[in-house]
């Protein structure tokens, strides 16, 4: 599996063709993303599937118990 998505993954994800349409849905989505040398869009694999997948350690709540003694109990 390639590290960065491909221009169609891109245009798939985004809904958009262009570049500076991509990059603005991209970071309306809450992704990061960065231009090559190339003036091409990448964003890594991994980043986009914790954003939307979430992070498994993210989606975990910690549950807190009361503080009884603090009741003097």
């Amino acid at each position: 599996m390639r590290l960065f998505l491909t221009s169609e993954e891109l245009e798939e994800l985004t809904g958009r063709k262009r570049r500076k349409e991509q990059s603005e849905t991209l970071t309306a989505m809450g992704i990061r993303w960065k231009t090559n040398a190339a003036g091409e869009l990448i964003v890594g694999r991994s980043h986009v599937e914790k954003v939307l997948c979430g992070d498994e350690h993210s989606q975990q709540r910690e549950r807190t118990r009361p503080n009884l003694e603090a009741l003097g109990q």
